[in-house]
C-alpha cells in the first residue's frame, strides 16, 4: 500500500474505527514489519487521535501488532499501549504486579518484547505445558496469582519440580504448549527419541506462541533426546527426514496417528489414494490403544471431530472387531455418557451438531457398541435430528418402556412420534401425544440451542395444525374440563394466542365449546395475570405408617418388576413381534396385556412406597390406647368378642388376625382408649383391653 492509500486508511479509521478497516490496518502492519521510521511517523496521528477515546478489542489488537512490528517508541504510544494491554487482559490480570511483569511502562523493555510477553501471558492458561529455554525447565502451569505476580508450576511427566515462579521471569523466557497426549513424545527419553522432524512438527502445531529453532533445540536437549551425548545429538537434530517421511503425512498410516485430527487427516488421505481396505488386527489394536490412552477431557473437547472419525473407522472394520476397538471410549466421550438420562443436555449436544450422514453413522455405531436399552435411553435426550437416525434401530416397546420407566419426555420426542405416526406399527407411542404432555414440555425450562427447533415446531403445531389439534381433542375425549385446565396453565402462550387456540379448538369440539362459553374461557385468558379465584390450595399428603417388613416386601416386588418381569416381558414382545402379523398374533396381544399389567402395578407400588413411613414395632409403648403395634380385644353389643393385632396400612392379614389401621374397623378403633366405644356400620362395640405384641411377632415385623 502506497503512502497516499495508507494515509487515506488512517483518515477513515480516525473518522470511524470500523472493524473491517482496523483488520485491514492490522494486516498491513504485519505485512510491512518491521516498521520503517516513515510508517511509524504516519501512525503517530492515529495514536494522538486514540489518546482520548475508549478503546475496544480491535483497536487494542492494532496497537499490539504495531508494537510487535517495532513501531517507534514514544510517550504517546506507551500510554496508549497500557490501555491496549488492559483491554485485552482479563479483568483480574490488569493490576500493577502483572503490568510490571509485562514491562509495558518500562522503557528499557523494547516494544516487541512487551507484545511477546503479552501473547505469552494470554496463552498461559491453567494446565498449559511450559518450557523455559534458559534453564531447561519443563512444567505444567497453574493459576496466576495477580496479587503476588507469581505463577505456580508443577513438574510435567516426572520432569522438573514444583515451584512458584515470578511471572516476569516466565514471560521473559517461556514456550507455551497446549497440553495433549502427543506431547509425551517430546518429554519421554527412550532409547530412540522421536524423529527431529516429528519433534518440530508437534511443537509447531501445539505451540500457542511462535517458537524459534533455538528454543526447539533446547526443548529436545532437555526432553526426549536428553540421553544423547553432544555428538549424537547434533547428528540426531540435523538429520534429514527419511524419504518416506517427506510427504505431507510423514509416511504414516492412519492407525499411527497421534491425535484425533491427525488420524482424521490420514484417513482422508488414504481414501483419496484409493486405500479403503478393511483394517487388520494390528491396526485395530493400535486404534484401541490410542482410544485407551486418550484423556476424557480431550474426548469431550474434540467430541464432534471424534464422532465423525468413528464413522470413517466403522466402514473399514468388521462389526465384532469395531465393538472391541471402541470399547475404551465408552463413558469417556460426551456422546456416550454412562447414563444418558442423568447428564445435562449440553453434554449430548454433539448429536445435534453433526451432519445428517454422520449422525446416522454414529447411531449405527452406537447400536453396535451398546444394547438397545442404552440406545433407547439416548433417544429420551438427544435432539430431533438424532432421533430420526436412532428410531429405526429401537422398537416402539423399548422406547415406550424407557419413557415410562424414567418419566422423561421431550419436545423432540413428541415431535418425532407425531411425524412418524404413520410409519410405526403400534399406537403406544402415539398415546403419549396428549395435551398434558405437550403443554408440560413447552412450558419447561429453556433448552440448549440444538433442542430449540423442535420446541418451536411443536408450539407451531399446537397453535396452527388442525390435524394435531384434532388428535389432542380425540385423546382427551369428552373431558373438556381437563383440557381447558391444561390450557389455563399453559403460560408459554400469551392471551391472544390462547384466544386464537380456543376458537380453533371449539370448532372441532362442541363439548369444549360449551364448557368454554360457560365462563372457563375467561379464566384461561386471565391465567397469565395471576391465580384464578377457583384455585384451591394443595391438599397436604399424609404418610401411610407401616411395618419395616411390609415396606421391604413391597420394595422387593417393585424391584422384581423392574429387573425381572419387565425385561422378560420385553423379550416376549420381541419374540412375538418376530412372528409377523399383529392382527392375528395372540402371543403379541398377551405380551402387551402383561406389559400393561406390569405398568399399572409398578405405578401403584411407586405411589405406595412414596407415601410409606416405616414404623419399628419394638420401641412402641402400649398403655391404655389402641395404637399401631398393639393387640386389641373388642366386644360388640351382641356379646361377640374379637382380638386383633392393630398394624400398619399394608400389614393387614385376616388369616393371622392382622388389622390395618386404614380399614374401616382399624380406623374406628385407632387411638381409642380402653373402655371407649366405637361404631362400624350398624355394629357398635367397645375396646376391652390393649397389650403389647408378642416378641416373636415384633421380631418378624421389624426384620
Amino acid at each position: 500500500m502506497d503512502k497516499t492509500a495508507f494515509d487515506k486508511l488512517l483518515s477513515d479509521i480516525i473518522d470511524k474505527p470500523a472493524k473491517l478497516l482496523l483488520d485491514t490496518l492490522k494486516k498491513e502492519l504485519q505485512d510491512n514489519g518491521p516498521l520503517s521510521a516513515e510508517l511509524s511517523a504516519q501512525l503517530e496521528i492515529l495514536w494522538e487521535a486514540w489518546g482520548n477515546m475508549e478503546m475496544d478489542t480491535a483497536c487494542a489488537e492494532v496497537c499490539i501488532t504495531a508494537a510487535e512490528q517495532g513501531v517507534a517508541d514514544s510517550p504517546a504510544f506507551r500510554k496508549l499501549l497500557v490501555v491496549a494491554v488492559k483491554t485485552l487482559l482479563p479483568n483480574n490480570l490488569g493490576n500493577n504486579p502483572v503490568m510490571r511483569s509485562l514491562g509495558v511502562r518500562d522503557e528499557k523493555v523494547a516494544l516487541p518484547n512487551v507484545a511477546l510477553r503479552l501473547r505469552r501471558l494470554l496463552a498461559l492458561r491453567t494446565g498449559a505445558v511450559i518450557f523455559q529455554p534458559s534453564c531447561g525447565r519443563w512444567g505444567a502451569a497453574g493459576t496466576i496469582d495477580p496479587i503476588s505476580g507469581t505463577i505456580p508450576v508443577k513438574k510435567f511427566r516426572g520432569i522438573g519440580s514444583d515451584a512458584n515462579i515470578p511471572l516476569e521471569q516466565i514471560l521473559r523466557d517461556v514456550v507455551v504448549l497446549a497440553q495433549d497426549i502427543e506431547l509425551d513424545q517430546l518429554i519421554v527419553a527412550g532409547d530412540v527419541p522421536v524423529a527431529a522432524a516429528r519433534f518440530r512438527e508437534i511443537v509447531a502445531r501445539r505451540a500457542r506462541v511462535a517458537v524459534t529453532e533455538e528454543e526447539m533445540r533446547a526443548m529436545a536437549l532437555t526432553g526426549c533426546a536428553r540421553k544423547l551425548n553432544s555428538m549424537a545429538f547434533e547428528a540426531y537434530w540435523n538429520a534429514k527426514a527419511p524419504a518416506a517421511a517427506a510427504g505431507k503425512d510423514g509416511g504414516r498410516k492412519s492407525w499411527q496417528g497421534r491425535s484425533i485430527l491427525e488420524i482424521d487427516v490420514l484417513l482422508d488421505t488414504e481414501s483419496k489414494n484409493g486405500d479403503d481396505s478393511v483394517f487388520d488386527a494390528a491396526a485395530c489394536e493400535a486404534f484401541k490403544a490410542f482410544f485407551t490412552k486418550m484423556r476424557p477431557e480431550i474426548a469431550v473437547k474434540d467430541g464432534k471431530k471424534l464422532a465423525e472419525l468413528l464413522g470413517k473407522l466403522a466402514v473399514r472394520c468388521e462389526e465384532s472387531v469395531l465393538c472391541d476397538m471402541l470399547s475404551p471410549l465408552k463413558v469417556k466421550t460426551a456422546f456416550w455418557p454412562a447414563d444418558p438420562v442423568r447428564v445435562a443436555l449440553e453434554t449430548l449436544s454433539v448429536w445435534g451438531e453433526l451432519p445428517a450422514k454422520s449422525t446416522e453413522t454414529l447411531a449405527k455405531v452406537t447400536a453396535m457398541a451398546f444394547s438397545e436399552e442404552y440406545l433407547a435411553k439416548c433417544m429420551l435426550r438427544v435432539p430431533l435430528k438424532a432421533l430420526n437416525a436412532m428410531g429405526t434401530l429401537v422398537s416402539d416397546e423399548m422406547i415406550y418402556d424407557m419413557i415410562r420407566d424414567n418419566k422423561m419426555l421431550s419436545a423432540d420426542m413428541l415431535l418425532w412420534i407425531w411425524k412418524n405416526r404413520k410409519k410405526r406399527p403400534g399406537d403406544e407411542l402415539l398415546s403419549l401425544v396428549i395435551v398434558e404432555n405437550v403443554c408440560r414440555v413447552l412450558g419447561g425450562a429453556d433448552v440448549p440451542k440444538a433442542w430449540g427447533p423442535a420446541r418451536r415446531e411443536l408450539r407451531a403445531l399446537l397453535l396452527d395444525n388442525a390435524d394435531f389439534q384434532k388428535h389432542l381433542l380425540d385423546a382427551a375425549g369428552d373431558n373438556a374440563m381437563m383440557f381447558a385446565s391444561v390450557l389455563q396453565g399453559a403460560l408459554f402462550l400469551n392471551a391472544s394466542e390462547r384466544q386464537s387456540l380456543m376458537v380453533k379448538l371449539s370448532r372441532s369440539s362442541k363439548v369444549l365449546q360449551e364448557y368454554l362459553e360457560s365462563g372457563a374461557g375467561q379464566r384461561i385468558l386471565k391465567a397469565d395475570v395471576g391465580v384464578t379465584e377457583e384455585a384451591d390450595a394443595p391438599e397436604e399428603i399424609q404418610p401411610d405408617f407401616s411395618s419395616v417388613l411390609s415396606q421391604k416386601r413391597l420394595a422387593q416386588e417393585l424391584d422384581d418388576i423392574i429387573n425381572i418381569h419387565v425385561p422378560e416381558n420385553r423379550e416376549a414382545l420381541k419374540t412375538a413381534r418376530a412372528h409377523g402379523d399383529f392382527r392375528e398374533n395372540s402371543e403379541f396381544d398377551a405380551a402387551k396385556e402383561r406389559r400393561n399389567q406390569l405398568s399399572r402395578r409398578r405405578s401403584e407400588l411407586e405411589r405406595i412406597l412414596a407415601l410409606i413411613q416405616p414404623v419399628m414395632m419394638s420401641p412402641v409403648t402400649v398403655s391404655h390406647t389402641a395404637v399401631i403395634g398393639s393387640v386389641i380385644d373388642l366386644e360388640y353389643a351382641d356379646g361377640t368378642k374379637e382380638t386383633y393385632s392393630l398394624l400398619g396400612a399394608w400389614d393387614g392379614d385376616p388369616d393371622r388376625g392382622f388389622l390395618s389401621y386404614k380399614t374401616r374397623l382399624g380406623a374406628a378403633v385407632f387411638n381409642c382408649k380402653v373402655g371407649g366405644s366405637f361404631k362400624v356400620g350398624d355394629r357398635e362395640g367397645k375396646l376391652v383391653a390393649v397389650r403389647a405384641l408378642p416378641a416373636e411377632l415384633i421380631a418378624e415385623l421389624d426384620a
